[in-house]
Order: structure tokens, then C-alpha cells, then sequence
């Protein structure tokens, strides 16, 4: 052995005792413990990590997070940044959950003959780096790099409301309001306003205003959520909320829910007070149209391999309609 051989040598050793043990054998480990479909609107899907991050240094790990790149049947549709970032305290280990939402219209514009499809196979392709101390021995950083996959329905809404009708209150129901609210009206006349206004007609003698009294009124009409791709959209109740005319008329819950090929049919009746009988809402009824907006909420089940536990799947949307 030659001596600047034999300098190289020592010079080596000299840096490996130089670098603590800790630094020499270990480092961060970094594990995606969940990853799921968390949740489903219309027009987007939201997905769930949990990142875990073991700290075997006597320092605190800081870093902002991971990069997602998200594919579609194989076309790259979003990309996301620094995304669950965290720190872990020294010598700990710790977890972090966050979310991802991917818009169904991106995966439209970019998925070839998406209308015929019922899934759609989407791939994460992830990369964590980890910037490391500032100590002897340990690189700048580290990377983790992670390829999730996972089934998502194939979604493209159409949401309608038909058969919008509202019953006229009987003479009994409107005394029974005129004397609660203390008012002198006669019943009959009073009950032939609200079947003029609701009729969209110009009261012949409006001896009372609608929207003074507090009658209920009955309302029945059916929400037409239609699929224009594959994707099952199969659930048991709906939860609503109806606006039309920009106002909130109704609320609550719907089992009757019935599955016509694309098409599902909510069929909802309910009531409402005439005091919400604004211009607005009124309007409705003389024009024999108007605007709506449904925020609805519902449990969807899909595939176990996808989710074994219902996912919740919400919606906001708007439109026109008409009445007969």
C-alpha cells in the first residue's frame, strides 16, 4: 500500500468518526398510512392522505409538503404543491391529514370518450423531499417518492326541476291564520286571493296580503339529477334545500328516490309559510317560471375496493323552470 493510499485511508476514517452514530444509520421515514375517496359534489371529487413522518433527530423536521401529480386514464390532469406540510418535533414521530380536490371538468377536457365510461382510473404520483440539518455526514435532503391508485365514478350532471306545483290553502286553514294574526278579513274572499296569486292571476279583491298571514302552503316537485357519463349515482335519501328566485323556500329530507336508467328521480312535498311569499317568489307564479338553486346531500355507495364505507356526496346547483 503506497502512502498517499494510505493517507486517503485515514483521512476517511477520520470523517466517519467525526459524524455522529445517529447520523451515520438513520433517517426520516416518511409513509402515506391512508389514502381514500373522501368525498363527492357534481363537478369534483376530493381525496384524503395521511402522511406519518419519523423524526430520529435531536432537531425539529420542517417542510411543506408533497407534490401530487394526478392522472386520468392516463392523461395528466392536475398537478397540486406543497401540499400537508408539517413539523415533527426531535425524535418523534407524527401524522398529518389533508385534502385534494380534483374538478371533474379538467378529467372531461383531457379523457377521451369520457361520456361512455363508468370509472375512471386515477393515478397520484407523489414526492416528498425533506430538507435535512445542517449537521456532519447528512445529505441536504431527502426523498420519498409514492404511486397511489384508486377508481373514481365517472360524473356529467344535469339537474332539473319539473313538476313544481304549490296547492292553494283551504278556507279553513286562512281563518284559522286571519284570527291567529288578528286581522278582520272574510275567510272566503281571503282564501280567493291566495288561489288567485297562486294561479298567477290578479287578485279581484285583495282583502288581505298573502304574506301577512302565516298559512301553510303545500308544495310538491321532483329534482331530475341525470348522468350524462356512466357513473352510478345510486343513493337511498336526499337532503335538500330549494331556492327559487334567489329565495329559500324549503328544506328537509327526501326517501322517495327512484332510479330511471341515467336518471335519478327525487320526488319531495313539503310546506311553507305564505309569509314567504315575496315579490320575488310570487313572481314565480305570474311568469309561470323562474330560477332555482338545490343544494343537496346524500350518502353514495361505491365498490369496497374503492371505499367499503359510504361516501358523502353533496351538490350545489342551479337552473330554470317552469310551471303548467
Amino acid at each position: 500500500m503506497d502512502l498517499k493510499t494510505m493517507r486517503s485511508l485515514c483521512l476517511l476514517a477520520l470523517v466517519f468518526l467525526a459524524v455522529p452514530a445517529w447520523a451515520q444509520l438513520q433517517k426520516p421515514t416518511a409513509e402515506i398510512r391512508r389514502f381514500q375517496v373522501e368525498a363527492l359534489t357534481l363537478r369534483d371529487v376530493t381525496f384524503l392522505f395521511e402522511l406519518a413522518v419519523k423524526n430520529p433527530y435531536p432537531v425539529d423536521l420542517a417542510f411543506s409538503g408533497m407534490s401530487l401529480d394526478f392522472s386520468v386514464e392516463g392523461a395528466k390532469v392536475f398537478s397540486a404543491q406543497s401540499q400537508g406540510g408539517f413539523k415533527v418535533a426531535a425524535r418523534k414521530e407524527k401524522s398529518n391529514t389533508f385534502t385534494v380536490t380534483l374538478a371533474y371538468d379538467a378529467i372531461i377536457k383531457l379523457v377521451k370518450d369520457y361520456a361512455a365510461k363508468e370509472w375512471l382510473n386515477t393515478v397520484i404520483d407523489g414526492v416528498l423531499v425533506i430538507p435535512l440539518p445542517k449537521l456532519p455526514g447528512l445529505p441536504k435532503d431527502v426523498r420519498f417518492t409514492y404511486k397511489l391508485e384508486k377508481k373514481i365514478p365517472a360524473i356529467k350532471p344535469h339537474v332539473a326541476l319539473v313538476g313544481f306545483a304549490v296547492k292553494p290553502p283551504s278556507a279553513a286553514q286562512v281563518a284559522q291564520a286571519i284570527a291567529q294574526a288578528g286581522k278582520k278579513a272574510d275567510p272566503a274572499k281571503a282564501q280567493k286571493v291566495f288561489a288567485d296569486v297562486l294561479a298567477g292571476k290578479k287578485p279581484e279583491a285583495p282583502v288581505i296580503d298573502p304574506a301577512e298571514l302565516d298559512v301553510p302552503l303545500s308544495v310538491s316537485f321532483t329534482l331530475e339529477i341525470r348522468n350524462d357519463a356512466k357513473g352510478a349515482l345510486s343513493f337511498q335519501k336526499l337532503g335538500y334545500e330549494l331556492f327559487v328566485n334567489g329565495e329559500s323556500l324549503v328544506l328537509g329530507d327526501s326517501s322517495g328516490v327512484a332510479q330511471e336508467g341515467a336518471r335519478t328521480l327525487v320526488t319531495v312535498t313539503n310546506t311553507f309559510s305564505s309569509k314567504k311569499l315575496s315579490k320575488g317568489v310570487r313572481a314565480i307564479f305570474s311568469d309561470r317560471k323562474g330560477s332555482f338553486e338545490v343544494k343537496g346531500s346524500a350518502s353514495l355507495k361505491l365498490p369496497d375496493e374503492i371505499r367499503k364505507e359510504p361516501v358523502p356526496l353533496a351538490f350545489q346547483e342551479s337552473g330554470t323552470f317552469s310551471m303548467k
